[in-house]
């Protein structure tokens, strides 16, 4: 009996007690739930904190943020809304006393009690390993490809190669021709056409030459794949590639300027049975390397020019000129002596553009008078027409930069930077003192050598140009005679000194880029002026007496090979002795070295240029204050330099350039010169010609007081931020300021006084984490209107309120040269500007991205819109307060006013969850004809895009997306406008005439698209793709009477791929009943769309109306019969019709 009790009691206490217990716990502990949330709450801010300060340094190092951490973010930002929400309950409920609302407070602390589970939840998951992921390389979209012919010929080559490549026979392609046809080009706009066409995934180049170099090979594939490699040695590198190569189901290897057999393996290039996807297309000059790549390789001649194209290519060069009497014959004979080869044709049409009939004349007579090379594999008279390219440059300055860019290894990318040191070290430009003025000239230089067809640009930075290797052939034979006596064996693959009876005659030797480990003694070279040795793997040791016959050197490149920027070589490398000797050094380069003592440096009096570029380097001697001739210095990631001796750096007096970027921190605060142990910043005021600083200032109380940065033309000065390893790698190798930038981060001082001298002459400005005295940029840190600023960027300052504020005063015109502005997690900031701003204020304002601005309500008003005549990018990012984009209401018309927004070209939105208009107020007065990309996700409370009057303007969008939007009805309002449409001609005559792509995905509450009328100017549609609405009944909404007499069919001319997906109510494309025709339709997908009966109520035959569909799956089920309406009825009919149908 008792037992049976015991029973009853515990089950009584667990299915009765207990359960009433939890459910008062919630009135008796009230209050500690919501202190327990309110802490949670906290956490979770800090931990979000965290997160975002990890995504500021991923964009910043240019990576990708992973998808579920900003879905994570958005997730959180509306949960801390909904806290901030039952905390004003909680609030209410507390102020009206313990008893007053029982059932109230019952509800709130249940609700407590979830959302305290939620937020430990997302604590747990917001423990991300990593939050970024590395962008992908730039791909081969990206190349400069030059002069690329239109002709039948090469027309007919690329055709021929895309369908070789859409097959599944051929796994390799030789195309092969003669030097200068063109064999680059065309395989580069292939590359392009297949990855535009989605042929393949990836496509990946790489430039192989005559010395095949596997590494540098491996590395360039490896760049267009986003891979990076952790081996060393090629075998291992190849294991690494080969696996990458073969996650992707289709990819495109291209191998150009191949000479010999090349063994793909040893690459790590997977092809044939090993990866039927992977398809090589290779270019070589000669047809053997075509055999001997293997039976399955399909050669393709690619021919020269016939006689009609090489006229038309080389008078396009040329110019009109040839079209006169006189000058037509000679120019047709000319044009002939090119020999259908387009590198020649254009070099030679562009060389004669201005002459006149005497100078037409004397170039015939030289290209008959001029003996052609006997160069295997290229036409006898190509050189000849070079020379003549070459004769008929204007002067000895531009003559000699051009031989200057044979002094690096085939198919090298060539640094203007490098370029300029060099011509100034050997003193090729006349009447240029200063580096700048070099740097100028060189660049005007490369302009014309361009222009001549001499020189490319490169395929990697901005500043980098490339030499074909023909013309690269052509000038090593200009530079090999007596005239010039250089030697240039770069990049061959060298293991020694090369073995020459004697090196009396040579002025410059190049061996850059080989394998050369040692170094001879007692070299005599009494005429050489520059000795490039950089790049050379193995060379550490530099013999003593090495340079003993070199005393009248003027360059040289001692550089270290370094596979990544932020390494040097690890072997201590001590400078010879015979160093000193060289007293006429002009330039000196010791990149990536591990140096010891170099206090020899400063016997070296002319030295104008040295740069110690990533090297390890613990101090700079004294003595190198002896340098009084050096202009410029290059410090940049000397990450190890620690010590620079008190008035070092003022000694230096002619310096003008001095870059000291991820490098030296020790700056002395000291005053007087007896107090200081170290160089301070001071010093740089005795600098009186410097003209560009590049410089990193940890903490900004090294700065004194009194200190005023010197007036320099260029600078870069980061104040409270350190270089990272990971930024530094991305830099190029010669990534020199061309601008005026400024950086602070983190400084919990006052700005001090000098900085602040600095905002006036500064273009390039970035606030970061800001603690003090940040609440806007004018008046706060500046007053005279940032004349000068083209780019602001603010980021976390949690004091910033607006950019201006002009209700304190009258303020001059602000900002008015500002071209781009970012706003970033700037939780206190209510208005972009607050107060009147004059005319002429933001008129150049290009490009605005705000993102994780809180406390935005409406980025635009009519006034601040007013000024805005040139705005062509605007991107919003999760700001959770803003309601209005554009207040368009109280805009002034008139002759003195340009319309708003006439410029604007890409509006990109993202969770903007109060939104609730694009544009606040009637449209008449907007214009949106520049408009071509619009992108909107996650506005939860939008309804619709466009006011009739709106949409009329917008005759150039070309990419519209909408995503998750969940309140959004209609891409054009139709209802309750009627003072509007009162404006409007003809509202449903909406043209988007330009439109290539139209995505919808997740609009809940989407009624219509758009109507027959608008659709019908859809003359440009290549894509529509449409998911996830559940009120949507039709694609194309026709409302009675819309479609008269005279309309007897519908075409889309231009769709290619039609996606229809999760549509529950979706009954037919249109309901309007007349015919469809889709005659560049390939692809169609139907996926869950219960009630679609038919596609188009009056289809006619689905064949003839859908010539080119290739695909057609209808859920899951890919279609054989190509009869979209008789495919829909019979699946969602359930009608018995044999059908072949096969699963996806």
């Amino acid at each position: 009996m008792a037992e049976w009790i015991g029973t009853v009691v515990s089950i009584f206490e667990k299915y009765v007690v207990r359960p009433i217990g939890y459910q008062i716990s919630y009135l008796v502990c009230f209050r500690s739930k919501a202190e327990g949330c309110r802490k949670q709450v906290e956490k979770l801010e800090l931990l979000k904190d965290k997160v975002q300060r990890s995504l500021v340094v991923a964009k910043r190092k240019g990576e990708n943020i992973e998808p579920e951490v900003e879905k994570w973010l958005t997730v959180v930002e509306k949960v801390t809304g909904d806290v901030e929400k039952l905390e004003d309950e909680v609030k209410k409920s507390s102020s009206n006393g313990w008893c007053s609302d029982w059932t109230s407070r019952y509800w709130l602390s249940r609700e407590l009690k979830k959302t305290t589970l939620s937020i430990a939840r997302l604590q747990e998951e917001g423990k991300f390993s990593k939050v970024s992921y590395s962008a992908p390389s730039p791909g081969i979209e990206s190349l400069p490809t030059g002069d690329c012919c239109p002709f039948q010929t090469t027309v007919s080559a690329m055709n021929q190669i895309i369908e070789l490549l859409k097959g599944e026979e051929c796994s390799t392609i030789c195309v092969y021709g003669m030097g200068g046809v063109g064999k680059t080009t065309l395989v580069k706009e292939v590359g392009k056409k297949v990855k535009k066409d989605k042929l393949f995934d990836e496509v990946a180049i790489a430039v192989v030459s005559q010395a095949p170099d596997l590494i540098k090979i491996q590395d360039e594939i490896a760049d267009a794949l986003g891979l990076e490699f952790h081996e060393e040695k090629e075998i291992g590198r190849a294991g690494r590639l080969r696996e990458r190569l073969k996650t992707e189901k289709r990819v495109l290897v291209i191998l150009d300027d191949v000479w010999e057999r090349l063994d793909l393996g040893a690459i790590g290039i997977p092809h044939g049975v090993d990866h039927r996807g992977c398809k090589i297309l290779l270019t070589t000059r000669r047809e053997h390397t075509c055999n001997v790549m293997g039976s399955q390789a399909t050669k393709i001649l690619l021919n020269i020019l016939n006689e009609q194209e090489s006229w038309a290519l080389f008078r396009s060069n040329a110019g009109a000129t040839v079209d006169s009497p006189a000058v037509n014959v000679v120019a047709t004979e000319i044009a002939k002596k090119c020999g259908g080869l387009p590198l020649a044709l254009v070099a030679v049409g562009r060389a004669l553009s201005d002459k006149d009939i005497d100078g037409w004349q004397e170039a015939a007579k030289q290209l008959k008078e001029c003996k052609p090379m006997n160069i295997q594999d290229v036409d006898a008279d190509f050189f000849s027409c070079l020379k003549l390219s070459f004769d008929y440059l204007q002067g000895e300055e531009i003559k000699s930069i051009f031989l200057l860019c044979c002094l690096f290894p085939e198919d090298r990318n060539i640094e203007l930077e490098y370029l300029t040191r060099l011509a100034m070290g050997q003193g090729l430009l006349e009447d240029v003192e200063t580096v700048e003025e070099g740097r100028r000239r060189v660049r005007t230089l490369i302009k014309g050598l361009k222009a001549s067809c001499l020189l490319m640009d490169g395929d990697k930075s901005k500043g980098s140009l490339k030499m074909h290797d023909l013309v690269r052939v052509f000038a090593i034979s200009i530079t090999s005679t007596e005239k010039y006596a250089f030697m240039v064996k770069a990049g061959v693959g060298l293991k020694n000194w090369p073995k020459k009876g004697t090196f009396e005659h040579y002025a410059l030797i190049s061996l850059m880029a080989n394998n050369i480990s040692s170094l001879p003694v007692g070299l005599e070279c009494p005429k050489l002026h520059t000795l490039l040795l950089g790049g050379n793997r193995g060379l550490k040791i530099f013999p003593d007496a090495f340079f003993v016959g070199m005393k009248t050197l003027k360059v040289l490149d001692l550089t270290a090979i370094s596979k990544k920027l932020y390494r040097y070589s690890l072997h201590i490398t001590p400078l010879p002795a015979s160093l000193q000797l060289l007293t006429d050094l002009r330039m000196l380069h010791l990149h990536h070295r591990k140096l010891g003592d170099i206090s020899i440096l400063g016997k070296l009096k002319k030295l104008e240029i040295l740069s110690f570029f990533a090297s390890h380097i613990s101090e700079l001697p004294k003595e190198m204050g002896e340098l009084k001739n050096l202009k410029l210095l290059d410090l940049t990631y000397c990450r190890s330099l620690k010590k620079i001796p008190p008035n070092l750096i003022s000694g230096l007096s002619a310096l003008e350039e001095l870059y000291m970027r991820g490098s030296f921190q020790q700056w002395d605060v000291g005053g007087t010169t007896i107090e200081r142990s170290s160089a301070s910043l001071s010093e740089l005021n005795s600098l009186l010609n410097l003209t560009t600083l590049h410089v990193e200032i940890i903490n900004a109380k090294c700065i004194p007081n009194s200190f005023l940065f010197p007036n320099q033309l260029r600078f870069q000065i980061y104040i409270g931020s350190k270089l990272s390893f990971a930024t530094f790698t991305r830099k190029l190798k010669y990534d020199y300021p061309t601008s005026k930038a400024l950086e602070l981060k983190g400084i919990d001082s006052p700005i001090p006084i000098g900085v602040k001298m600095l905002f006036e002459r500064t273009e390039d400005l970035s606030l970061i984490s800001l603690l003090e005295g940040s609440r806007n940029i004018l008046p706060n840190l500046g007053s005279r209107g940032f004349n000068g600023l083209t780019s602001l960027s603010v980021r976390n300052c949690v004091e910033f309120e607006c950019i201006i504020d002009t209700t304190q005063g009258v303020h001059p015109v602000a900002f008015p040269n500002i071209e781009t502005i970012h706003l970033t997690h700037l939780c206190g900031m209510k208005v972009l500007s607050s107060g009147t701003l004059p005319m002429g204020s933001f008129r150049k304002l290009r490009v605005l991205t705000v993102e994780q601005c809180g406390g935005l309500s409406t980025l635009f008003p009519a006034d601040l819109l007013q000024l805005l005549q040139n705005l062509e990018i605007v991107q919003i990012t999760c700001c959770q307060e803003m309601q209005d984009v554009f207040q368009i209401e109280g805009i002034l018309v008139g002759e003195e006013h340009v319309l708003p927004l006439s410029s604007l070209r890409e509006l990109k939105l993202d969770t903007l969850p109060q939104l609730e208009h694009l544009w606040k107020g009637f449209g008449a007065h907007l214009s949106l004809h520049n408009l071509e990309v619009i992108e909107i996700e996650r506005c939860n409370r939008l309804r619709n895009l466009f006011q009739p009057s709106i949409a009329q303007s917008l005759f150039k969008l070309e990419y519209l997306k909408i995503v998750d939007c969940m309140e959004l009805q209609q891409i054009i309002a139709e209802d309750g406008l009627e003072q509007e449409v009162s404006n409007v001609e003809d509202k449903k005559s909406l043209n988007l005439p330009k439109l290539k792509v139209l995505e919808v995905e997740d609009c809940k509450k989407l009624k219509s698209l758009f109507s027959v009328s608008s659709a019908q100017s859809f003359l440009q549609l290549k894509q529509l793709k449409v998911s996830g609405s559940n009120e949507l009944k039709a694609i194309i909404s026709c409302e009675c009477g819309e479609i008269s007499a005279a309309v007897d069919k519908f075409v889309l001319p231009q769709l290619s791929n039609l996606e229809l997906k999760a549509l529950p109510v979706l009954e037919s494309f249109c309901k309007g009943n007349f015919p469809f025709e889709w005659p560049s339709l390939e692809e169609v997908v139907v996926d869950t769309c219960p009630r679609m009966t038919t596609f188009a109520l009056a289809a006619a035959d689905g064949v003839q109306n859908m010539p080119k569909l290739k695909s057609l799956q209808v859920d899951g089920q890919m279609i054989n019969n190509h009869d979209l309406n008789m495919a829909i009825k019979h699946l969602y009919k359930g009608k018995d019709q044999s059908l072949s149908l096969f699963r996806n």
